[in-house]
């Protein structure tokens, strides 16, 4: 009987062992199937936003791979459509590339007139893919003959409204919550100010304040069947905004990016309803920019509600990455991003050697072996904000 006892044992042991591995395995083929055909992102630079409509528009662009970030070589042509604002097509051009970089323009005319404007470049290897990976660019275009107000920097009061970004995706009743909210008007235009949280009975929970994008962030430990509210007063607005039901619980995601050693933590943490949800469940935390990843597997079963995952940074990229949570069954339980700071890159320098008139040389120095640079050069305080 004891033998029947550790035999069926380790049966069970290695059906799940051999689970596991093949789940991080799948996620890792999954990856590597995604980018096995080398995709292209674009970037263009414009000489400024705002244009009238005798000028000539110029714009430099850069292709590189999606994969690992560099110059895109392969690539020899650049679609460009314009459309107006009613979305009909205006014109079409295509641009050549070289070494992973093209330029371009158009002397603009009364064909274009006063509205904005989108720029959508792409390269016919995207359509072969689902994702839009174009790249649009937004300009204004002011009819030379009509009169022009510029917009006021003036938020529109009025039409603020408030949008919350739980961390994780979801407020977890229980435990401490980060949500990063932005405050906006219709235009756009974010809106610096000071504001409060406050319960069901308006008891001020915590407080907040957002910067002049209008981006601000706050910490609450809710409680259960709770109701909680976003609550700004002054003289120039005034808000009331319901933030996202509680949840009974999940998983939420934090991490510690500024930690001696390269070493990068993270933390995985849930409630006691969770803690006893996912006992006996293996989860697998992947973190990844486009190609390259990296995983680890934990669970909850030491009863305690927070699990610390280390990562040395050496493995991770530069940049934008996500983190996701994978269960047992490869669906993806919660996620967040994940800002990487990479060793410094080459310096470039550049200074007015000589001005003359209405012309400028700049001399230069960069630490870089090669570099490729577009200068967009503006009259100093004009309203045209350069790109």
């Amino acid at each position: 009987m004891r033998l029947t006892i550790i035999i069926c044992s380790l049966v069970v042991f290695f059906s799940g062992f051999s689970q596991n591995i093949d789940n991080q395995q799948k996620i890792k083929s999954s990856i590597q199937n995604y980018f096995h055909f080398d995709r292209e992102n674009i970037h263009v630079q414009f000489n400024k936003k705002i244009y009238v409509n005798n000028e000539d528009l110029a714009f430099k662009g850069y292709v590189y791979s999606k994969d690992d970030s560099a110059p895109h070589l392969n690539t020899t042509n650049i679609q460009l459509i314009i459309y107006n604002q009613s979305r009909q097509i205006v014109q079409k051009q295509l641009l050549y590339t070289t070494l992973g970089t093209f330029e371009g323009g158009l002397h603009l005319n009364e064909k274009f007139t006063s509205g904005k404007y989108y720029f959508q470049f792409y390269t016919n290897w995207m359509n072969n893919f689902k994702e839009d990976d174009s790249f649009v660019e937004t300009i204004e275009i002011i009819n030379k003959s009509e009169t022009y107000n510029l917009e006021s920097n003036e938020p529109d009061w009025k039409t603020a409204k408030a949008t919350f970004f739980p961390e994780s995706n979801i407020i977890i009743n229980g435990i401490v919550n980060r949500v990063g909210l932005k405050i906006i008007d219709c235009n756009h235009k974010g809106i610096a100010i000071d504001g409060v949280i406050i319960d069901s009975k308006s008891n001020e929970v915590t407080s907040f304040k957002t910067n002049t994008m209008g981006n601000g962030d706050f910490y609450f430990i809710p409680i259960a069947g709770e109701t909680y509210s976003l609550k700004i007063h002054s003289e120039k607005v005034e808000i009331s905004e319901q933030l996202p039901k509680n949840h009974e619980t999940g998983i939420a995601i934090s991490y510690n990016n500024n930690l001696p050693n390269n070493i990068l933590a993270v933390a995985i943490k849930t409630n006691d309803v969770g803690v006893d949800l996912y006992q006996n469940k293996k989860v697998i935390l992947l973190i990844h920019q486009d190609g390259n990843s990296i995983q680890k597997e934990f669970t909850f079963n030491n009863k305690d509600p927070e699990q610390i995952l280390g990562f040395d940074k050496k493995y991770l990229s530069n940049g934008v990455n996500s983190i996701r949570l994978i269960d047992e069954d490869l669906n993806e339980v919660t996620e967040r991003l994940l800002y990487i700071y990479g060793r410094p890159k080459a310096t470039t320098t550049l200074e007015a050697k000589i001005i003359a008139n209405d012309s400028i040389v700049l001399t230069g120095k960069t630490e870089a072996n090669k570099a490729d640079i577009s200068i967009s050069v503006l009259p100093g305080n004009n309203a045209c904000v350069g790109h």
